[in-house]
């Protein structure tokens, strides 16, 4: 109708006139804010209404994201053949991949997403649209993290709900296992945060104590103690001393119960407390900014300490505020501070006592404050700011009062006569509407003082539910008399369903035994007569749900629930001329808050037992779904969604899944090489016979001593028993644990383990260039691999003209490079791209993983990719044209390989660098990025023709590198201009002639002389290029020395690839021919037999011997361009020794780096742990954050951090001096004597420029 116009076409204004007399609505103004009078709920029904529910709430990265959608209408009636798209967008919004589905049927749709291993951490969101172009129907949040589902559950609880600052309080522990168990004689402790507020719950609207001055928090510690036998434990706790006068006090207690591994399980409870002095709180009658030229009223109580009205006398002030900015020089450089006038434009006196008292003042324009203050020692005070004429709304003035609503049944069904109940303080005219996302119905009233009762018929119009609303206008008393008023009180009447509900009810065993199948069979009544109706049924470990509060879908209350009012109310009361004062009013607006998901997680561990089955279509009211369990002990929670054209239900039920005895096994996250710690093993009797049991571990290698373990464990009905098996860490390698226990009735519960040993130390490389003389032999000796630490070691051989570049070797470089930025994904990749070809040529053993891998590094590059198409190194980010080009230039050589790449993602890549380039400024000498966009533009035929010309013939000398000349000539070689191509070349070639700067210094394009003389290489053979003289560059590549970074490697291998040849004729093996030029050494032993080399031409043959493998011995301390220094502390700051800390000891590692110069560079900081040690998360756990160590001064300018099970990772882009500071929480949590790697810090683009630390040993003692 005439309200159904959008943009300019909108409605503003509604008009209504009668005779003479004429009345006017806004409808462009603010409507009435009823957030305070029972209106929440779900949204109002759209006319496709979508209910979206995924599995789970947190997921790992590689596992597989379902959802479950039901389409319905405004009256919840199935929208059949209806398509849906579902949309997986990232934390940063950019979208990783969608599907469409056409429906199972009755409107149910049913999605699966799989999410890439290298998935970024964080918040996800899945909308649900009908039209992707349109805003979407429904949207679902889920968290990507690492994590350990929780093995125990814990409820807090305090002896006061609102404990008193001078007698502290008792906080009690109620632990339980979630197999069933109490969590007995566990470690509980904790901290309390003690934080002055400005608000009591008591009081909505009302500010305490002064604006200015709110004083931080102060801080105490809880426990330790230990549970008791029942998991049941107390701590006494007392506040700590903090100064807030006049100001509420809140706690918020954080507790830790740590599992018998040493892992924590956080929780928190938050509660008032009751202070020692009185209080003043200040409500503005008004929201946001005043008119101009407005009366600003506010109402004022005074409270004592308990919250109870306190009758005193008070002075109130108010002020006009005028800043000014002070500009002063310090040190070379300006800052500026704030300088604050205060003007007084009211005062006077107010009696505060059991009610609210007024105060009124008049404003004028600009920034106000109310300062009040009653006796008291010290001084009770209380201010508030605010503002008047800063383009305030003119409907601006008091709240509407609240008007006492009811009805006579909590649910209707169609056809009852709902009773409804008002009582006003004053007789007057009311209007009763019964509303709901549109008006049903209406009726207008005479009221008199008091109750007042109106009969509505319920009819279907009401839907699901609807809300009664009474307006009650009081006429004007007289010229002088009070102004008119109006209340408005509202209330929600629910509709029953009826047949729209499905009954159903999930019969499962209440036990069941993990290792085999969980049979669930659905009963669902209610079903009509023809339908057919579906149902998805997830089973999920409630240590997972727990991690974010997930809790079991529910359509039934999302589509007969109560629903948010759909309506908007106004009216012309704030428009009001008052006579008294000749203000205009106002009402309240807005007020909607959007709960926040609790998101934590523990650091992961462990197999997540989340399994989900659906579609699965009801017969005869009846549907079985089965479900495998593995070995797990836990709670099992089963969520089943079932629909219907005509109706909805759903259902839950708790499986506790356990053997009759219950075996928990804790390990280190890895071990190195020599260490020495132990395996937790924990018996809990949960049934049948208990008493002596055999016991038998088995290990491929880490138990010491012996393959195997006997022994016998006494366990007591419901007892806990643990028993510590050692342990030694051979070898590197994936290593093996088998624990079986024998029961007295002859059940055998076996649990196998998995345990990685790693060397975490810094890898070193060798490389030997050989010439072989024709006629002689080389004998490959054991000793090449004579230094490494068994098991780390590797070699490879290049014969011919590979090895002039060691292709070999760079390709081990590559793929053992450790860090993953998205660079270094591309990097890794970029060669792989190519190895189609050469595999058979390179020998490499696994080829046929080729494909997987780039498709890998081509998820991982797209992770990083922005909204805008831009990339960063470490997350979605913009402004580094230079690796746009080379993302954009991986990606669009992968999807001319035959690798898939998403369109939109490739689209907007490539937009991105048209646009950059579009608006490049002019330069006199840079333009490397610039370049390279313009290459990668011209290589999916997008660049503009007119663009590289103009660059050739104006700025072919301002290109500040070689690379950059050769890029835009390779550009104009595919678009048809051999001439300016090869004057491009013949530039870049005499520019390699140039010497190369001395020392370390920046290049925004991660580049080096070395990589530009490799690149130049490729790319003149890609553009079949006479200006070079590739057999000089081919030299040059050869004498390279030091460890290469991604960079050179990858554009040495794309050289290596121009200039392919066969490389192995005329060399023998052992007497045979070589079949290819590369021979690879990996397996331990390879090397015994001592295989021969020779040359059996008539000509020298160039060899390469490529060795790579960790140190047998960790490397003394050393530095080029930098040095790094680690150091542990207390968490207050104090020196620790981290060679022997207790089991459960938390310390502030601090690395600090210091640079020789202040060249810049791009940093990668390596802090490997100790295996007794893990990181305590501050994205997942509150422990781990160091924001509230006052102590602590640290870097904050931080590219990307990781905090990984085995080491801690820091990228940053640093350009001074002065010491680069970094930090996080540590854990000791197993047991043990452990080998501690050394720190390190590498300039990823000039990887000779690093330095390392000191490597050590930690013990960590129970």
């Amino acid at each position: 109708g005439l309200t159904a116009g959008t943009g300019g076409a909108a409605p503003a204004l509604a008009v209504v006139g009668k005779g003479n007399d004429l009345s006017f609505l806004s409808l462009t103004g603010p409507a009435f804010d009823l957030s305070d009078r029972g209106v929440a709920g779900h949204p109002p029904a759209p006319p496709i209404d979508v209910f979206l529910t995924t599995d789970r709430g947190a997921y790992r990265a590689g596992e597989t994201v379902n959802a479950t959608a039901l389409a319905r209408d405004g009256r919840a009636a199935a929208l059949e053949n209806l398509p849906l798209t579902a949309i997986l967008r990232r934390p940063d919004g950019v979208e990783m991949t969608r599907t469409t589905s056409n429906g199972v049927g009755a409107g149910g749709h049913v999605f699966a997403f799989a999410l890439p291993g290298n998935a970024p951490r964080g918040t996800w969101r899945l909308d649900v649209h009908a039209d992707p172009e349109a805003p979407a129907l429904a949207s679902q949040t889920l968290l990507v993290e690492d994590f350990l589902p929780e093995r125990l559950d814990f409820d807090l609880s305090l002896s006061d709900p609102a404990p008193r600052l001078s007698a502290g309080v008792t906080l009690s522990v109620d632990a339980r296992y979630l197999f069933g168990a109490p969590a007995a004689d566990l470690a509980v402790e904790g901290s309390l945060r003690l934080r002055p507020v400005r608000a009591l719950e008591a009081w909505p609207g009302y500010v305490f104590g002064p604006h200015d001055d709110l004083p931080g928090a102060a801080w105490a510690g809880i426990g330790p103690v230990r549970t008791d036998a029942a998991g049941h434990a107390e701590a006494q706790v007392r506040f700590p001393k903090i100064e807030a006068p006049g100001l509420p006090l809140r706690a918020v207690f954080t507790v830790e119960l740590r599992e018998g591994s040493g892992r924590p399980v956080e929780r928190e409870i938050e509660a008032p407390v009751t202070g020692t002095s009185p209080m003043i709180g200040i409500k503005p009658l008004f929201d946001g900014t005043l008119p101009e030229n407005a009366q600003a009223e506010f109402a004022v109580v005074a409270l004592d300490a308990e919250g109870a009205p306190l009758d005193t006398e008070a002075r109130w002030q108010v002020n006009r505020l005028e800043t000014r900015y002070q500009w002063y020089s310090v040190g070379g450089g300006w800052k500026w501070e704030p300088t604050t006038t205060r003007t007084r434009v009211a005062s006077g006196k107010v009696t505060l006592g059991n009610t609210p008292a007024a105060i009124s003042a008049p404003t004028t324009w600009g920034e106000y404050e109310l300062v009040i203050s009653a006796p008291g020692r010290p001084p009770v005070l209380a201010s508030t700011r605010f503002s008047a004429g800063w383009y305030a709304s003119a409907d601006a003035a008091t709240t509407p009062d609240m008007l006492e609503v009811s009805l006579d049944a909590p649910r209707y069904a169609p056809g009852d006569t709902a009773t409804l109940r008002f009582v006003p303080r004053a007789a007057g005219k009311a209007l009763v509407t019964v509303v709901s996302n549109r008006l049903i119905d209406m009726v207008a009233v005479e009221a008199r003082e008091g109750e007042n009762t109106v009969s509505l018929p319920v009819t279907e119009e009401w839907g699901s539910g609807a809300y009664v609303a009474v307006t009650l206008v009081r006429p004007l008393a007289g010229a002088t008399g009070h102004a008119p008023t109006r209340a408005l009180g509202i209330a929600h009447a629910a509709v029953d369903p009826g047949e729209r509900r499905l009954a159903v009810r999930l019969d499962a065993p209440g036990e069941a035994e993990p290792r085999g199948p969980l049979e669930v069979t659905l009963d669902v009544a209610g079903i009509a007569e023809g339908e057919r109706a579906w149902a998805t049924v997830a089973a999920v470990d409630v240590g997972i749900l727990n991690l974010t509060s997930f809790a079991a879908p529910d359509p039934t209350d999302h589509y007969f629930g109560q629903r948010r009012l759909g309506m908007a109310i106004r009216d012309l009361y704030g428009r009001l001329i008052d006579g008294r004062s000749g203000e205009m009013g106002a009402l309240r607006s807005g007020g909607d808050a959007m709960a926040q998901m609790r998101m934590q997680a523990p650091p992961p561990t462990e197999e997540l037992l989340a399994q989900f089955s659906g579609p699965v279509e009801i017969s005869g009211g009846k549907a079985v779904v089965r479900f495998d369990l593995p070995s797990f002990n836990g709670t099992v929670r089963l969520m089943a969604v079932v629909w219907s054209k005509t109706g909805v239900g759903n259902a839950s039920a708790d499986v506790l899944v356990r053997d009759p005895v219950v075996v928990t096994a804790s390990l280190p996250r890895f071990l190195a090489p020599g260490d020495r710690s132990r395996l937790l093993l924990e018996f809990t009797h949960a049934a049948g016979p208990a008493g002596t049991m055999e016991l038998a571990v088995n290990s491929d290698g880490l138990l010491p001593g012996a393959e195997g373990m006997a022994s016998t464990v006494n366990i007591a009905p419901h007892e806990t028993v643990r028993l510590s098996v050692p342990i030694v860490a051979p070898e590197v390698g994936t290593h093996w644990l088998k624990v079986a226990l024998l029961t007295p009735d002859g059940k055998r519960l076996e649990k196998r383990l998995t345990l990685p040993v790693l060397s975490l130390d810094p890898e070193v490389a060798e490389t030997r260039r050989i010439s072989l003389a024709p006629g002689k032999s080389l004998a490959l000796s054991p000793d090449l691999l004579a230094g490494f630490a068994p098991g780390t070691g590797r070699a490879s051989v290049t014969v011919g003209p590979l090895a002039r570049v060691d292709a070999a070797g760079l390709l081990d470089l590559l793929d053992a490079y450790p860090y993953g930025c998205t660079e270094q994904q591309a990097s890794r990749a970029l060669p792989l791209l190519y190895m189609a070809d050469l595999a058979e040529t390179l020998g490499l053993e696994a080829a046929e993983d080729i494909p997987a891998r780039i498709e890998k590094a081509i998820a991982a590059v797209l992770a990083n990719q922005s909204s805008a198409g831009s990339f960063g190194l470490w997350q979605p980010d913009s402004g580094d044209l230079w690796l746009d080009a080379f993302a954009t230039d991986f990606l669009a050589r992968a999807r001319r390989a035959g690798f898939d790449v998403p369109d939109p993602a490739f689209r907007a890549a490539l937009a991105n660098l048209r646009n950059r380039v579009n608006y490049y400024p002019d330069f006199e000498d840079g333009g490397t990025d610039l370049a390279y966009a313009l290459y990668v533009l011209a290589s999916e035929g997008a660049a503009a023709m007119g663009d590289l010309r103009y660059y050739a013939d104006t700025r072919a000398e301002a290109l500040a590198t070689p690379l950059a000349q050769a890029q835009l000539g390779a550009a104009l070689a595919l678009y048809g201009d051999p001439t300016r191509a090869e004057a491009m070349f013949a530039r870049a070639a005499a520019r390699l002639e140039e010497p190369e700067p001395e020392g370390q210094f920046w290049r925004e394009d991660y580049g080096t002389n070395l990589r530009d003389v490799a690149a130049v290489l490729a790319l003149a053979e890609e553009a079949g290029s006479t200006a070079v003289d590739r057999e000089a560059l081919l030299t040059r590549l050869a004498g390279g020395t030091g460890r290469l970074s991604t960079q050179e490697a990858t554009w040495a291998l794309l050289a290596a690839h121009a200039m392919l040849g066969d490389g192995a004729a005329g060399v023998t093996l052992d007497g045979a021919a070589l079949e290819t030029p590369v021979l690879r050494f990996t397996r331990p032993g390879a090397l015994a037999s001592r295989p021969v080399l020779a040359n059996a031409s008539g000509a020298p043959v160039s060899l390469t011997i490529s060795t790579i493998g960790k140190p047998a011995t960790p490397p003394a301390p050393t530095g080029n361009g930098y040095t790094i220094e680690r150091r542990h502390f207390t968490l207050d700051g104090t020196p620790a020794d981290p060679s022997e800390v207790a089991q459960g000891t938390r310390l502030v590692t601090v690395l600090t780096v210091t640079p020789w110069s202040d060249r810049g560079a791009r940093l990668m900081v390596s802090d490997p742990l100790p295996a007794g040690f893990e990181i305590d998360n501050p994205s997942l756990l509150r422990a781990g954050d160091i924001s509230a160590l006052d102590w602590l001064e640290v870097t904050s300018e931080v590219d990307n951090a990781e905090y990984r099970q085995d080491r801690f990772l820091a990228a940053v882009t640093w350009a001074s001096d002065k010491p680069l500071r970094l930090a996080y929480i540590v854990r000791a949590v197993s047991p043990g004597v452990f080998h501690h790697p050394a720190a390190s810090v590498e300039d990823m683009y000039r990887r000779a420029f690093r330095a390392n630390g000191a490597a050590g040993t930690v013990t960590v003692t129970k």
